[in-house]
C-alpha cells in the first residue's frame, strides 16, 4: 500500500511539474508555408480537476464560459493587438472650397487608441492600435440533462469592437481500439473465468 502511495505522489508530482513548465512556456514565432506569421506554444494536457486548478480558476471570464459546457474538450485564451502605422485620407478639395483649418490630438481607450491630424488636404491617423483577449472553448453542449449532446465551440472576445464574423471548428476523432473496448475485456473475463472453472 505504501508502495503505490508513493507511486501515485511521484506520478501527480511529475505531471504537475510538466504542466506548469508547460504553463510557462512563452510564445514563439514562426513563417508558415503560407508566408504568413504564425504562433506556437506547448499545449497543456489536463483532466478535468486539473483543467479547474490551473487555468479556469484563475481567469474569471474563462471559467464563465466553459460553465456553459456538460463537458469541455480544449480551451484556448489569447491576447491580439493589431498595430497600424499611419493611415492617410486625402480631402477632394480641387475647387478650393474648404477652409484652411487644422486640428490634432490623440485618444486613448480601454480598447484602441490612436494619434490624429485632420487638416483641409486631409486627415491622418497614426499609432493606431487594437488590444482584445480572446477565450476560445470546444466542448459538449446539451439544453436539459437528458438532451442530444452537441459539439459547440464558442468564441469570446473582451474587445466589444470586435466581432467573429466566420468561424470553421472541427475536431479529430481517434477511435478506440478494438482490443480497449470494454465488451472486449469482458468477453476475455468471461471466457478466462469459464476456462479457469474447467
Amino acid at each position: 500500500m505504501l508502495i503505490l502511495s508513493i507511486q501515485r505522489c511521484t506520478y501527480n508530482g511529475s505531471r504537475l511539474a510538466v504542466s506548469s513548465a508547460t504553463l510557462a512556456d512563452t510564445v514563439t514565432y514562426f513563417t508558415n508555408t503560407l508566408g504568413t506569421k504564425t504562433a506556437t506554444i506547448k499545449t497543456l494536457s489536463a483532466d478535468k480537476d486539473l483543467l479547474n486548478a490551473l487555468v479556469l480558476k484563475k481567469d474569471r471570464q474563462l471559467a464563465e464560459t466553459a460553465s456553459n459546457f456538460a463537458k469541455v474538450h480544449t480551451v484556448v485564451t489569447y491576447k491580439a493587438e493589431v498595430k497600424v502605422d499611419t493611415v492617410y485620407v486625402p480631402f477632394d478639395n480641387r475647387a478650393g472650397t474648404l477652409p484652411a483649418f487644422e486640428r490634432s490630438g490623440a485618444v486613448f481607450n480601454k480598447w484602441y487608441s490612436f494619434d490624429y491630424k485632420a487638416d483641409s488636404a486631409g486627415i491622418a491617423l497614426a499609432n493606431l492600435s487594437m488590444q482584445t483577449e480572446t477565450a476560445i472553448v470546444t466542448g459538449i453542449k446539451r439544453k436539459w440533462f437528458l438532451g442530444k449532446e452537441t459539439l459547440v465551440t464558442d468564441v469570446s472576445n473582451t474587445n466589444p469592437y470586435i466581432t467573429v464574423t466566420d468561424l470553421k471548428a472541427a475536431e479529430v476523432s481517434v477511435p478506440t481500439p478494438w482490443y480497449k473496448k470494454w465488451y472486449v475485456w469482458l468477453a476475455a473475463g468471461v471466457a478466462g473465468g469459464f476456462v479457469l472453472a474447467n
